[in-house]
């Protein structure tokens, strides 16, 4: 194995255990760009398959599981970056107290 498969295969290793730690659900595969999957050559890993993906950047590895929210990071970007609309209360006409009306022989009887 060259030092270039040795140092991949780490950082695929280092990115499963990772996964493993923080997800309750286990991986079902692994994913690489395909330029990367065509280098490497491999079709398996400890028992999950290593599957080329588009959407994988190069030098990258994703590890797929049910529960992964793959493409949520522009679903997020989308939802932070698009202004809400809220509606906005204008007050009309001056504020008074009831008591004020009451005192005030000139008040509007409303």
């Amino acid at each position: 194995m060259s030092g270039f498969e040795s140092k991949n295969l780490a950082a695929i290793r280092a990115a499963l255990d990772h996964h493993n730690a923080d997800c309750p659900v286990p991986a079902n595969a692994i994913l690489l760009n395909p330029v990367d999957h065509e280098l490497m050559g491999w079709d398996e890993l400890w028992g999950l398959p290593v599957l080329p993906d588009e959407r994988v950047a190069t030098k990258r590895v994703r590890i797929q599981c049910d529960g992964s929210a793959f493409g949520i990071e522009d679903q997020v970007a989308d939802a932070v970056s698009s202004p809400n609309e809220l509606p906005v209360v204008v007050p009309v006409g001056p504020a008074w107290d009831d008591d004020d009306a009451e005192t005030d022989p000139d008040a509007p009887p409303f």
